[in-house]
């Protein structure tokens, strides 16, 4: 079984997903059930809205927002396709996301609380650091889509037992990989770092406030028996090379990295790279390299909604992009990037009920 709609279903029916996920594991497996994934996520996301703009439920942000533009269930009902309910919705403002307690004063909802989440914040490369929190349910079906992907493109028995190293930042990052260790019966072994203003460093103060990460990745990855190491290109580019040639394959994150330098860096390596679209308020979406590199946001949580000029591209289109978060916990639809619609024929079976995303930029330039 390495079908993503039917892991999730699999891991569902188990005690994987801890608790009752304030009553979505319903409307979870619902979404699910549907033909594809558009016609899922709509589903979805209507439950998810209505929750957030509930004034006995609902986040301060998502309740305000509902009432000066006059969102009401009945409308968010009534929408018949997800770009009529996008529309709808509007984009939300991650200005608050800055703030001190931004997340729990306006985008949490009533029922839940910190200290039942994970802390995930964005980089600050812009601006100060967005930070938001993540259930483990959802850090669970995170989870499920790399592994998922993993075992696509690796003979994931020979992880087994082995360990899986993960540098990263703190919180939600680290709590997903104990989760992925867990699918994949691998021992977790997690290096952490603060990443807020990392990128604003200068090269000299970057690799001094990394030096202790990259000394205890060395340590570790010189024990040998890594199955799964996660780095990010840099890091790789900063450490002797040969500490790799004794993990199975590495799993690497950012949009900025092309097929080439993944060739390029598989050779000098000799070790499989799996690309990763991680997003602080999304989370991971796996990656997989043919001509071009084709992305899997983990749905339904995590939705790439492709929308130009009121319409939906077509397959080998690029156009802007929406990223839909839809957790109980946190709901975001914002801008990001510009991507091309890509088939899941042209990348991989194990996300057959899913388009995937691929040729990210920042501009159409």
């Amino acid at each position: 079984m390495n079908n993503y709609i039917k892991n999730l279903k699999k891991y569902a029916k188990k005690d994987f997903f801890e608790g009752e996920w304030n009553n979505f594991k319903g409307p979870f497996n619902k979404a699910l059930s549907y033909k594809n994934s558009e016609e899922g996520m709509l589903y979805w996301l209507k439950k998810v809205a209505k929750y957030h703009t509930d004034e006995n439920t609902g986040s301060l942000y998502w309740i305000m927002k509902a009432d000066i533009k006059g969102i009401t269930p009945e409308k968010i009902d009534n929408a018949t396709s997800l770009n009529e309910l996008v529309s709808l919705l509007g984009n939300s403002d991650s200005e608050f996301l800055k703030k001190d307690n931004g997340y729990k004063d306006y985008y949490m909802p009533r029922n839940f609380k910190l200290n039942d989440m994970f802390k995930s914040s964005s980089s600050g490369t812009t601006g100060p650091a967005k930070t938001v929190y993540h259930t483990p349910q959802s850090l669970s079906i995170s989870a499920v889509n790399e592994y998922t992907g993993i075992k696509a493109q690796y003979p994931v028995k020979e992880l087994k037992n082995k360990k899986l190293l993960a540098a990263g930042p703190v919180g939600a990052y680290q709590e997903e990989h104990k989760k992925l260790a867990e699918l994949l019966g691998m021992e977790y072994i997690g290096n952490e770092f603060e990443t807020k203003g990392l990128k604003l460093l200068g090269p000299q103060e970057m690799m001094n406030k990394m030096r202790p990460v990259m000394e205890k990745e060395t340590y570790i990855l010189n024990q040998g028996n890594i199955g799964i190491a996660t780095a990010a290109m840099e890091m790789i580019s900063m450490m002797p090379k040969e500490l790799f040639y004794g993990t199975d394959l590495i799993k690497v994150s950012g949009t900025q990295i092309n097929t080439d330098m993944l060739t390029k860096t598989e050779k000098e390596l000799g070790k499989k790279l799996i690309p990763m679209y991680g997003h602080y308020a999304g989370k991971s979406s796996i990656g997989f390299t043919s001509s071009d590199i084709v992305y899997f946001p983990s749905f339904p949580v995590t939705y790439i909604y492709m929308n130009y000029q009121g319409k939906t591209p077509a397959y080998g289109k690029k156009a802007p992009t929406k990223m839909i978060v839809a957790e109980p916990e946190l709901l975001l639809i914002n801008d990001e990037d510009y991507a091309i619609k890509t088939s899941v024929k042209k990348a991989t079976k194990a996300f057959e009920e899913i388009d995937g995303i691929s040729n990210l930029s920042r501009s159409l330039n």
